[in-house]
């Protein structure tokens, strides 16, 4: 009689268990992707400010920091590509971010 009460409990113990796991790790996707195009849309007003009073180094610092962090990103989320149309625009984004960072150390 028991084991009758306490399989049901112990399943919906361990479902809730996995859909608050599943609600926790939706809301932190939805909390990075904000996130980042908040990134994007700060970086993209401060260069298009910077353009507007002529300042192509802060301009250029700025474009620096968003290929740094999204070319990071999507090697985190995709890997490395190699060979693929895509593969030399990343290579150029690792140059990039190779002296984005030793510049701003």
């Amino acid at each position: 009689m028991k084991t009758k009460i306490i399989l049901p409990v112990v399943l919906l113990v361990i479902i809730a268990i996995l859909g608050s796991s599943l609600v926790y790790e939706i809301v932190l996707r939805h909390r990075a992707a904000r996130g980042m195009q908040q990134f994007i849309i700060a970086v993209s007003v401060q260069s298009y400010q910077g353009l507007e009073r002529g300042d192509t180094d802060a301009v250029k610092r700025r474009l620096g920091a968003l290929v740094t962090v999204q070319s990071e990103y999507y090697e985190h989320m995709y890997g490395q590509e190699t060979e693929t149309n895509f593969a030399p625009m990343l290579a150029q984004a690792r140059v990039i971010r190779a002296e984005f960072e030793t510049n701003n150390k």
